[in-house]
């Protein structure tokens, strides 16, 4: 595991869930603090004669769950997500988050109140400066009723309050690297690729963006690949984690600079990373460049114990043009 991890975040230590409603999650230390905030009547909605009112996050409730957990000994928090729908005629549901701090021994009091980003949040992490949470989302194929998707977001706690949600970006400092007089032009690249969030394919597509990130050896099986993923299974993963599906991208990476008898015309840069859908897998990827005119480009990523990912396409390609030939 990498170093700091766990040092860095707390696990919830309780966890409690209302499926039919939002009181039910009014239990441990913030309970009437929770069920007061559950039942103050602060939201805008529409009554059931199809008119403006206001009511209670409590009144229109599907479901909901709390989490406790701390980032200091003398400083704890209970994050609340309720699903619940501001028009009961329609079908629309909302998701709000609460969140709760005690510090010093004192009792919980409501820190911020926040709409949160996806419905269905679990694996919930506190760590100074945030919580963090996973939730589905819809992939491009995927029907609106059945999301496939995982990401991670973060709420970040500030001195006087909460917000807003984003997509998670964690940490990218613990790098291992020879001193040099010049920054390290394949670093940056590979430092680059790994922090492109989950658009990878904008790296790893077709695009020209794309392609002057690659050698030209890997930037023509890309190229290859592309059309034939249409029709037959390619690529179907992040090729930063050796095609883990719906990893939500990289997190917590460690970058190592090897140094070898052919750094000049050739560089290896081990990256050690978790998965944000699931902190405690880790994989270790060497990413292999090449120098070209315009600096350094990417002529393969691979992951131990994973074939190489330009091989990986081009086995795939001959399979797909062998399967169309039939």
């Amino acid at each position: 595991m990498l170093a700091g991890i766990g040092q860095a975040a707390a696990e919830a230590t309780e966890h409690f869930a209302d499926p039919r409603g939002a009181l039910g999650v009014a239990r441990g230390a913030a309970a009437a603090e929770v069920s007061a905030a559950l039942t103050a009547r602060t939201q805008d909605c529409i009554s059931t004669e199809f008119k403006p009112t206001r009511c209670a996050l409590a009144d229109n409730a599907l479901n909901a769950d709390i989490h406790y957990g701390a980032t200091h000994r003398d400083r704890r928090w209970a994050f609340v997500s309720v699903r619940w729908q501001s028009d009961p005629t329609g079908n629309a549901v909302e998701a709000k988050g609460l969140v709760f701090v005690a510090e010093n021994g004192s009792g919980f009091r409501l820190f911020g109140q926040i709409d949160l980003v996806g419905d269905s949040v679990s694996d919930v992490v506190f760590e100074p400066g945030r919580i963090t949470y996973a939730t589905n989302y819809l992939r491009p194929d995927d029907s609106r009723s059945n999301p496939t998707g995982r990401r991670r977001y973060e709420i970040p706690l500030g001195a006087n309050g909460i917000g807003p949600v984003a997509i998670q970006r964690t940490g990218f400092g613990a790098t291992s690297v020879q001193s040099q007089p010049q920054p390290d032009g394949a670093l940056q690249l590979v430092k680059r690729l790994y922090e492109a969030g989950e658009d990878y394919a904008a790296i790893f597509g077709g695009s020209a963006a794309a392609s002057a990130t690659h050698s030209p050896g890997l930037a023509k099986v890309v190229r290859e690949a592309m059309p034939l993923s249409r029709r037959c299974p390619i690529y179907d993963g992040d090729p930063r984690l050796g095609g883990a599906q719906g990893a939500g991208g990289p997190t917590r990476m460690r970058y190592d600079v090897e140094a070898g008898r052919n750094a000049v015309d050739r560089r290896t840069i081990m990256v050690t990373a978790a998965q944000a859908e699931a902190p405690k897998v880790v994989s270790r990827t060497r990413v292999v460049l090449i120098p070209a005119p315009g600096g350094w480009r990417i002529d393969d990523l691979v992951t131990e114990g994973m074939p190489g990912y330009r091989a990986t396409l081009a086995d795939a390609s001959a399979r797909c043009r062998s399967a169309r030939s039939r």
